[in-house]
């Protein structure tokens, strides 16, 4: 192309604020799973059109955090004892891929960084900040996934993110008493088997904890109570100010 056609943009628009707005307050809870997410009130709140709104709500869709519903509209996603099952069980099976696949090349300095990322989980663990332990715990994962050289099964893999993180978030705050303190001895274990390159140790952990994690995202969600409607329970999202 000789001649520019188009001028630079910039890194994050609109619609990635919104995104975030809407995905940080199901996170910490402000908005309950299964929640109705009004075009029109969201658009006044933030002082914003419906486009970007709209915008926003396509890309959500595709994260798997919002579900549309012919001709009633947009809800934040609410998850069945079936959905946990789905989702970590293909984590599991992702996330054993991975470990087969990236144990031969890891190296001391991909050990190290693995290290770093749980020590970073123990500060974050003891300081109680939930939001920030679920993303390292997730960032573990995601490491060992990127180191096995599998474009296809990393994609897969940050495909169901949103998701997990979801549920995580809501696992470590429901059940506080134990589930943070489990993730630095979980991790620890799989970061010495894989620095001995014992692939199938690393395995079986992974499966364990999956398995456990499972049952105590489900016990979560069992225990969930009904999302109150929108229009009393009101959604209180601002956009950010500049």
């Amino acid at each position: 192309m000789v001649n520019p056609v188009f001028t630079p943009v910039g890194t994050r628009t609109m619609q990635d604020e919104i995104v975030d707005l809407i995905r940080d307050a199901t996170l910490r809870g402000d908005i309950d799973l299964g929640q109705h997410l009004p075009e029109q009130e969201l658009a006044e709140q933030m002082g914003v059109s419906r486009i970007p709104i709209r915008e926003a709500m396509r890309q959500l869709e595709q994260e798997g955090l919002v579900v549309r519903i012919p001709n009633r509209g947009c809800f934040v996603a609410d998850f069945s004892e079936q959905d946990v099952a789905e989702i970590f069980s293909l984590r599991a099976t992702l996330e054993i891929m991975a470990i087969e696949r990236a144990t031969p090349n890891l190296t001391p300095q991909d050990i190290a960084n693995l290290r770093e990322i749980i020590e970073t989980q123990r500060q974050a663990s003891a300081a109680r900040d939930f939001n920030e332990l679920t993303q390292l715990d997730l960032k573990f994962h995601e490491y060992i996934c990127a180191r096995a050289n599998h474009s296809r099964l990393l994609k897969s893999w940050r495909s169901q993110y949103v998701q997990a993180l979801i549920l995580m978030n809501r696992r470590f705050r429901t059940l506080r008493d134990y589930t943070p303190g489990t993730v630095v001895p979980d991790h620890t274990q799989i970061t010495a088997a894989l620095e001995q390159r014992d692939a199938q140790a690393a395995i079986e952990l992974t499966k364990a904890i999956s398995r456990r994690v499972t049952k105590e995202c489900v016990d979560v969600i069992r225990r969930k109570e009904p999302a109150t409607p929108a229009p009393e329970r009101g959604l209180r999202l601002s956009m950010p100010r500049a």
